[in-house]
């Protein structure tokens, strides 16, 4: 019996030396292997985070003319229902506000009067849009002359006016007007002639560009330069 036990007792303790063996070599990750992963980690991220960056501002630049167009829509609408002419105002942002601001010009007070781009007023249709994204004037922007080749035949001759000069302005027909002063009061009809709009986009941050457009018809667009030419969106 003796013998038996003693051999039992050996067997125990190389079975318990094989499995310390195995656990000895299954402890973990060595250095090496550690800093092969953090490394992959960087390397992935690095390429990934600008990416993703680019992405969200594009985004923003794409939103911000979608946003755009939308309120535009709005002013006309408004301008046929209530026989009237609205104008469009671009607020840069101011000092470290995080966002500019669009608005239609809705007369306000007693008696009722519009502010003609002053400040957001309250009851004015109003959006947001993010600071990386700023209104550029029609010179600075790239090919403009085939922007306004795919807007109208080329047998229409209308310039298009700039917004970050002159406000869109849709009269009570819905067309696109040009104010005039007459008798110390403004009046806004397409019965002066055609007019168009065009309104430039950039991104700051990514140099991108987008442009929305009101046709004489009154038909609005929204535009994306691909580096050579512009692209309806």
């Amino acid at each position: 019996m003796a013998t038996i036990v003693t051999t039992q007792g050996q067997r125990g303790n190389t079975n318990a030396a094989h499995m310390n063996s195995r656990f000895a070599e299954q402890r973990g990750f060595s250095l090496v292997e550690l800093l092969t992963v953090v490394i992959l980690t960087l390397l992935i991220a690095a390429w990934a985070i600008p990416s993703m960056l680019t992405s969200l501002r594009m985004a923003h630049l794409r939103g911000a003319a979608s946003d755009y167009s939308g309120l535009l829509e709005q002013a006309r609408s408004l301008a046929i229902r209530n026989n009237q002419f609205y104008s469009t105002y671009m607020l840069a942002p101011v000092g470290n506000t995080p966002v500019g601001y669009v608005y239609v010009d809705l007369p306000q007070g007693t008696p009722p009067a519009k502010n003609s781009g002053a400040s957001v007023q309250a009851g004015d249709p109003v959006i947001t849009i993010v600071a990386d994204v700023v209104q550029q004037p029609a010179g600075s922007a790239p090919n403009t002359a085939n922007l306004q080749s795919q807007l109208y035949p080329s047998t229409t001759v209308v310039p298009p006016t700039d917004t970050s000069v002159t406000a869109p302005t849709f009269g009570p027909r819905g067309l696109p007007c040009t104010l005039i002063t007459l008798s110390g009061s403004s009046i806004c009809d397409s019965s002066g002639g055609p007019t168009a709009y065009w309104t430039f986009m950039q991104n700051t941050k990514t140099s991108a560009w987008q442009a929305v457009t009101i046709t004489p018809a009154g038909r609005i667009k929204k535009w994306f330069y691909n580096g050579s030419t512009w692209s309806k969106l």
